[in-house]
């Protein structure tokens, strides 16, 4: 295993077809350098941890476990906090928990690229042995946390799930603070994930689109217009969500160009293999709330990355980058097509 500890600075590649003159663009002008730091681990004894994977002892909480600084001053701010986590109580006062969840990570973008880097620290810092981990009950619903946490060896014997609106009193927990995304982190859960695939194929091939017509949001609204030419390409649609995690792994593993709107499934581009191609559609957004999580996710895994900005769809109920439908310029995308199949695929 490469050093995924090691701090380094990240300098992001433009998208393949990047256009200076084109004002879509101007998102990707100055992006950052990623400072990706060594994490930190904070061995801390004797503390609660709520089902919203909150850290606390009496009447402080741990500013660390909160997903911001608003939540953490929402909490802070009188006892509404500690009157709905702090019944019923569970303890464990002997025994050593890890902790990989926040109150985003049940999403399953933030799931792959939080809450299992968080684990992945944790195990290359030995401190898996002799462990439980600690998840809230829901997690038992999601199709991927189990089958992921499998494949980093956590068997279920080996999990407590805490029920809603409780705590639990353990004697030790390391806490991961600064956990950075970086791209060596990235590819070692990647491996991790791809050690163990079906063998059927389900016949999608090499080409996959991604589709989110059963979604409220950011869904294509030309969609058969759009399925209609990428077919031309070869591309074949899929609904992620009608098929199993196991069965997504293998699918999107032998993906080599992959095309969709943007939203969670985008993050199966981790399971791609190195060198492949992704288009990313979206609706407009400002440099200064870009949202770059799947542009840094296929950066770092060494994917070529094209992007194309889609208009406002007229079934939008409201009209901002998180929530609204898409309309997909159909010439604009045939062209960014034509120079996706120009890339050379390993």
């Amino acid at each position: 295993m490469k050093n995924i500890l090691q701090t380094i600075n990240y300098q992001y590649p433009k998208p393949v077809n990047f256009d200076e003159n084109d004002p879509s663009f101007e998102i990707f002008r100055n992006v950052a350098d990623e400072n990706c730091v060594e994490p930190k681990i904070e061995i801390l004894k004797n503390v609660r941890i709520s089902t919203n994977s909150v850290i606390f002892t009496y009447f402080k909480i741990f500013k660390e476990s909160c997903i911001t600084p608003e939540n953490y001053e929402k909490y802070q701010k009188g006892f509404k906090f500690f009157l709905k986590f702090i019944f019923p109580k569970f303890n464990f006062s002997k025994k050593r928990f890890i902790l990989i969840t926040d109150e985003w990570t049940s999403n399953y973008y933030h799931w792959h690229t939080f809450a299992l880097k968080k684990l992945l620290i944790l195990k290359e810092k030995n401190l898996l042995e002799n462990s439980l981990l600690l998840l809230p009950k829901k997690y038992l619903k999601y199709s991927f946390a189990l089958p992921s946490l499998a494949k980093f060896g956590i068997s279920k014997n080996q999990i407590v799930f805490l029920p809603k609106k409780s705590n639990i009193k353990v004697a030790e927990m390391p806490l991961v603070t600064q956990p950075r995304q970086h791209p060596e982190m990235f590819r070692e859960i990647r491996d991790t994930l791809l050690s163990d695939l079906l063998t059927d194929d389900f016949g999608f091939g090499d080409k996959i689109y991604i589709s989110r017509e059963k979604q409220v949001l950011r869904f294509v609204e030309n969609e058969a217009e759009v399925v209609a030419l990428l077919e031309k390409f070869g591309f074949k649609k899929i609904i992620a969500e009608d098929f199993s995690y196991d069965e997504q792994l293998t699918i999107f593993s032998k993906a080599k160009f992959l095309v969709a709107p943007h939203g969670a499934g985008i993050t199966n581009v981790l399971f791609m293999k190195k060198g492949g191609a992704i288009l990313e559609m979206t609706t407009p957004q400002k440099p200064e709330s870009f949202n770059k999580d799947f542009y840094t996710l296929a950066s770092m895994l060494e994917l070529k990355y094209f992007y194309q900005q889609c208009a406002i769809g007229p079934r939008s109920k409201v009209r901002d980058h998180h929530q609204s439908s898409l309309v997909v310029d159909l010439e604009r995308l045939e062209k960014n097509l034509n120079l996706m199949m120009q890339c050379q695929i390993s």
